[in-house]
């Protein structure tokens, strides 16, 4: 697996990333003041360990900053937690902050990193396959705000990325079919090759698993290397997240959270389903993804009732612009459209597509 490099920022996978990883903490250690991991409760525990016995160069006085784990907790006021944790230890603009975590921690660490003494160095080191796939690359940060998500946020590239299977054994099941949802999202994007092998089994095993992860990382690679600041291409990644965004922030609000990549690939059935209509998508294969989708995805029932509270969360989406709700939709398996504005009675009947039919 070859590292991958974008905007001065190296992507590095499995053992031989933590080798090179190592390396550049030896070779930064006398300009680094203070080195910080940012972790949950959960990645504290479970992987801390098995990030810091593989690397000989980390500083031994490194502090650590706790957050509690959940999509809940991805706020300003957390973020205001950690600028006043660092502020506590000392930290300083030659600080380093190693963020060990998913999405959240990597997302809301790279912000607050960002903007503590108006920039420090960071490393992102992404323990779930969701952030591995996603989080990993692009260089966006941000926090949620009023349950809208990454409402708040910058493009900041951290100085390096460790994309590592040694953290996929430690995953709960649930998690890993999260990240399998935005890996079957690059497949449909961009590369019908990486769909048919991903659709072919959601069972692998820990080596193949990486070796997938690699091709995901670097479909999303390509797409953020020829349009780093999403004003082309690179809305295609937003693929199954218009809709599966709004699903997702809503029933957050309910006692039926469901995990972001379980929202995306209702999303992306929903999206299918207006592909239909606005770029001439098959119909034979949307009836025949929604069924593999909810083979592998427990169904949500949304009521027509809910479809007005998910309607307006999805008008604040940022991508949207004065024309409306904006969309990415499929053409066919690997080719995608951008800029498509939808009606909303269209998307109602989207959703419930989904839920109903």
């Amino acid at each position: 697996m070859k590292d991958l490099t974008i905007n001065g920022c190296k992507i590095v996978f499995s053992e031989a990333g933590f080798a090179t990883l190592d390396q550049y903490l030896k070779d930064i250690e006398h300009s680094v003041s203070k080195t910080i991991i940012l972790c949950d409760d959960i990645t504290h525990e479970v992987c801390l360990p098995r990030f810091a016995e593989r690397l000989e160069n980390l500083d031994p006085q490194y502090e650590i900053i706790e957050i509690p784990h959940g999509e809940e907790y991805k706020n300003i006021d957390t973020c205001t937690q950690i600028w006043e944790s660092l502020s506590d230890i000392g930290a300083d603009r030659h600080s380093l902050l190693i963020n060990l975590g998913g999405g959240v921690v990597c997302d809301m660490g790279g912000y607050a990193a960002s903007c503590y003494m108006r920039g420090i160095r960071f490393i992102n080191v992404p323990t779930t396959l969701l952030s591995q796939v996603d989080a990993s690359v692009g260089g966006k940060t941000g926090v949620d705000l009023g349950g809208l998500k990454n409402i708040v946020g910058l493009f900041t590239m951290p100085d390096m990325v460790l994309v590592s299977g040694v953290f996929l054994p430690t995953l709960p099941e649930y998690e890993i079919l999260s990240g399998f949802a935005e890996m079957i999202k690059h497949g449909l994007i961009r590369s019908r090759s990486h769909w048919e092998e991903l659709s072919s089994s959601a069972d692998f095993d820990i080596e193949t698993l990486e070796r997938l992860v690699y091709d995901s990382v670097h479909i999303k690679y390509d797409v953020v290397l020829e349009d780093p600041r999403e004003k082309n291409i690179r809305k295609s990644l937003n693929f199954g997240h218009t809709i599966g965004h709004a699903i997702e922030s809503h029933l957050m609000r309910t006692s039926r959270a469901i995990s972001h990549g379980h929202a995306v690939a209702i999303g992306m059935v929903c999206e299918c389903y207006l592909s239909i209509k606005e770029c001439g998508l098959s119909e034979d294969f949307v009836a025949a993804f929604k069924e593999y989708i909810c083979g592998i995805y427990p169904v949500v029932d949304i009521d027509e009732g809910e479809l007005d509270d998910i309607m307006e969360i999805m008008t604040h989406d940022k991508k949207n612009s004065s024309k409306g709700i904006n969309f990415s939709l499929l053409k066919s398996i690997g080719d995608v459209s951008i800029d498509h504005y939808i009606p909303q009675e269209d998307i109602k009947n989207a959703i419930l597509f989904y839920t109903y039919q």
